[in-house]
């Protein structure tokens, strides 16, 4: 009798170690506190889907304000420092790092039409909450320009947009061709950029500018970052807010941070939050 007292105590003792065991379990779970947000980028001439041609074609496909018409063979532009707030405080803060090491590159984004891998931007880390506006910078500041080698997409040999360690980055990049171009196969090259304010010293007109552009958008709606939740916001982009009251005639050969200044103005008002996938 005594055998058989042991035994079921024994046996006791294990179910409930296996009914603690249990319950901890799912009283302690692993959390994590951080969610993701994927920012889609869609370039737009007006109402027409951007479309890249091959350089020299003669298919114009967009008319500006002017009635001019023209195409286009190369386009992008430089995003970076990318903020994400919410209506109760949140806020998210993109990691910012230059460096030779292509892998240790974080926080540049470089778009390019015709490239659909470089229309989404993976953010990850980000704490939990609500949000309903994303601020980015258009271009690449200061802290992107750096002597000597710079890896990734600030790389300039490897397709980096870069004019020299003055002028710094060319942030937004528009080529292509237009019948009102009398320059070589009607080419037009207009590159915005520059990273610096330096006022002219003497009667000469200033030549660098910091045409760094801020951005900042509201969401159409509140949405949810959480572990099961992963937003997708659709920012449209409208070139012809940008270039729409150029004169292609005379406006076709921008080099420059000065020269370009006047286009700069026009690239925040370039740009909105279309739509929002919770």
């Amino acid at each position: 009798m005594q055998n058989v007292k042991q035994i079921f105590s024994i046996i006791t003792i294990v179910i409930l170690s296996i009914v603690s065991y249990s319950c901890q379990d799912k009283e302690d779970p692993t959390l994590t506190t951080t969610g993701e947000m994927i920012v889609k980028f869609d370039n737009y001439v007006g109402n027409q889907t951007m479309v890249v041609d091959e350089v020299g074609s003669t298919n114009y496909r967009y008319t500006n304000n002017s009635g001019q018409k023209f195409n286009l063979t190369r386009f992008g532009y430089y995003i970076s420092h990318i903020k994400l707030e919410g209506p109760n405080g949140e806020l998210f803060i993109d990691e910012m790092n230059a460096s030779a090491d292509a892998n240790q590159i974080k926080g540049y984004y470089q778009v390019v039409q015709g490239n659909s891998e470089t229309y989404n931007i993976h953010l990850k880390g980000i704490p939990h909450g609500q949000y309903n506006k994303i601020t980015f910078n258009l271009g690449v500041r200061e802290d992107g320009i750096q002597e000597g080698a710079v890896g990734g997409i600030l790389d300039r040999a490897a397709g980096g947009w870069f004019w020299n360690w003055n002028s710094g980055f060319i942030n937004y990049i528009i080529e292509g061709h237009s019948d009102a171009s009398l320059r070589d196969d009607n080419r037009v090259q207009i590159h915005i950029g520059g990273w610096k304010n330096i006022p002219s010293g003497d009667s000469t007109p200033q030549r660098f500018f910091d045409n760094n552009v801020d951005v900042s958008l509201p969401f159409d709606a509140t949405v949810t970052v959480s572990n099961t939740l992963r937003p997708s916001p659709h920012i449209m982009m409208d070139l012809l807010k940008v270039i729409g009251d150029a004169d292609l005639s005379t406006e076709n050969n921008i080099h420059s941070p000065a020269a370009g200044k006047a286009f700069a103005s026009k690239l925040a008002g370039a740009f909105v939050v279309d739509h929002t996938h919770q």
